[in-house]
């Protein structure tokens, strides 16, 4: 095959000259549609500007749903109920009523004040009341021998040897319960937990112990004696029993603590020869109420405070600062030692009424009271501050105000401003 050779092409080095730039030419596209294209410049400073503002909005709504989220989850830590049902009970403290009011039913059973509001159990129905007068829920129970049972957010209502049981907050009742045996006792504690003393098939008593949701979550046997009272605390981890049976003519009680963990006492207290009355939540510790003695015992440490009372404890009060006890001979009910008993279990105050008491409440260092148709209120040293007349067959009272109480007939719940005296 032939060799071919590439044909040789002589170069030019002549030097080409620069061009020079003219600077007042303006370089213009070809094509003019592009010309529409180009945004000025003061246009772009808007462009970034909406753009930042919608980045800054958004980054502010982030941050105000997740304060939102953060406030929602330590309220619903710290709160006793859910966030919603606290919201439900406010709005349902809204509104004005009137006094005098009525109530349903033809006899007054109990009474309990719980701040803005308060109940009161007939042996018909319950209803709660603002104190402004404005009848929140008026529901019948159909109990034969009901039993109320008063926490910060919750009420319930039980029939005493009966196996019902029915859950209420300021919306009215929201739950119920068939125990399936005879109710003993029953009480509700401040975030909802209650517990239920029941007869039993193979034990002679059983409690179990129900969440706000009304789930189980705790059950001990009582195999030999009847468990006459039962107090969940309020951290809703402990639980307080009284027991008794009756042996040679005597009766033999203690007092139990127990950790939801085991069924094995934490700690037990022998009450001697005689029977809890009653279970309160005070403080740091549990009140044992007996017919001549109040004892006071930590739910933690199980330190014990005692209180000798001279005579029978006849009335218990409970109150945001302490307890209140009222004292008096069976013989005569004339003459009453008031015990004013501090959160730590310790007497902090006590004093002489010597007149008979028809119902005694306990309030902000004041104590109210009413002997047939006229109600006192004294300092916490038993000095009568203000003194008035209420109306003739009071049963109960609720304390509204400093200066004022809803006096509670069979039939009416009366006002009373009790203006003569000074503070």
């Amino acid at each position: 095959m032939a060799d071919y050779k590439r044909k040789k092409v002589k170069k030019s080095f002549t030097k080409k000259k620069p061009q020079e730039i003219n600077n007042d030419i303006q370089m213009r596209p070809k094509n003019k549609k592009n010309i529409e294209s180009i945004v000025p410049q003061e246009d772009i400073k808007v462009v970034r500007g909406s753009k930042y503002g919608r980045s800054f909005r958004n980054k502010f709504l982030i941050t105000v749903v997740a304060v939102v989220a953060i406030v929602y989850f330590v309220l619903s830590l710290i709160l006793p109920v859910s966030v919603y049902e606290n919201i439900t009970n406010s709005i349902a403290l809204l509104g004005h009523g009137k006094y005098p009011t009525y109530t349903s039913g033809s006899t007054i059973i109990n009474s309990v004040s719980n701040g803005q509001y308060y109940y009161v159990l007939t042996d018909t129905s319950i209803i709660a009341y603002s104190n402004g007068g404005k009848i929140i829920f008026n529901e019948l129970h159909g109990f034969s021998n009901p039993v109320l049972s008063v926490s910060e957010t919750r009420a319930i209502v039980y029939d005493q040897g009966g196996e019902n049981l029915y859950v209420y907050n300021l919306s009215g009742k929201i739950d119920s319960l068939d125990t399936k045996q005879e109710i003993i006792t029953a009480s509700i504690s401040r975030n909802g937990d209650f517990a239920v003393s029941t007869h039993s098939d193979n034990y002679t008593s059983v409690v179990k112990v129900y969440d706000k949701n009304l789930e189980n979550i705790y059950t001990w046997n009582s195999a030999k004696d009847i468990v006459n009272n039962v107090l969940v605390n309020n951290s809703g981890n402990r639980l307080a029993v009284t027991t008794f049976n009756a042996i040679a003519g005597q009766y033999n009680s203690k007092m139990i603590i127990l950790g939801f963990e085991s069924a094995d006492p934490l700690y037990t207290v022998e009450l001697e020869s005689t029977v809890a009355l009653s279970l309160f939540n005070t403080g740091k510790g549990v009140s044992v109420i007996t017919p001549n003695k109040y004892k006071f015992i930590n739910w933690k440490k199980f330190t014990i405070n005692d209180i000798d009372i001279s005579g029978e404890i006849n009335l218990v009060r409970k109150a945001e600062n302490g307890l209140l006890l009222v004292t008096n001979r069976a013989n005569d009910r004339s003459d009453n030692t008031v015990l004013l008993v501090s959160k730590k279990g310790l007497l902090s105050k006590e004093f002489k009424i010597n007149n008979l008491i028809t119902d005694i409440q306990y309030s902000k260092s004041r104590v109210y009271y009413i002997s047939d148709t006229l109600v006192n209120i004294l300092d916490n040293n038993g000095n009568v501050l203000r003194y008035g007349d209420c109306v003739y067959g009071t049963q109960k009272i609720s304390v509204l105000s400093s200066n004022s109480v809803a006096v509670i007939t069979d039939s009416e719940i009366f006002k009373t401003n009790i203006e003569k005296g000074v503070d």
